[in-house]
């Protein structure tokens, strides 16, 4: 039986045709790498470093806690030690962490990263849930604004958080 790294260094995987109209991609070394709203927001200059960075962990957290998927280095070694009861523990709190981070950053806040990070949704597209009516143009500069200041509101909390 092969594993999945060995299928992926012997072959080139690409995104379905459906996903390829969908969304846009960037060549960065031999991958196709997704540009998400959050490295627009950082090639505009309205976000840092340190919101990308509470983004990618945001994003780690929510697959371990809702998914009990870990991005690990080295697909052979496991991250989490112990067994199937300290793999679930460790969901749980992550799982705990996140719905702390939902209750003090609020609902609003909670929604906008949900659509960025969770649900990959383009600006405008974001724009129309937000704002139904109203002008597209200015909709959308209005959801940019919220969302880098999510990020920013996001990165805080994770500055500010002792664990």
């Amino acid at each position: 039986m092969r594993r999945r790294q060995d299928i992926l260094h012997e072959e080139a995987v690409v995104p379905t045709p459906e996903r390829m109209k969908r969304d846009r991609f960037r060549k960065q070394g031999d991958a196709l790498k997704v540009l998400s709203t959050v490295i627009k927001l950082q090639e505009a200059g309205d976000i840092g470093d340190d919101e990308v960075a509470a983004a990618t962990r945001w994003r780690k957290e929510y697959d371990f806690a809702v998914l009990g998927v870990v991005d690990s280095p080295d697909a052979d070694r496991p991250v989490e030690k112990g067994d199937i009861h300290t793999w679930m523990l460790g969901r749980g709190k992550c799982a705990e962490r996140l719905r702390q981070l939902s209750e003090t950053l609020g609902t609003a806040v909670q929604a906008r990263i949900d659509m960025m990070l969770v649900r990959e949704m383009s600006f405008p597209e974001m724009a129309r849930l937000i704002y139904p009516a109203g002008p597209r143009a200015q909709a959308r500069t209005k959801t940019v604004a919220q969302c880098a200041l999510a990020l920013e509101q996001l990165s805080e909390y994770y500055k500010n958080k002792k664990y």
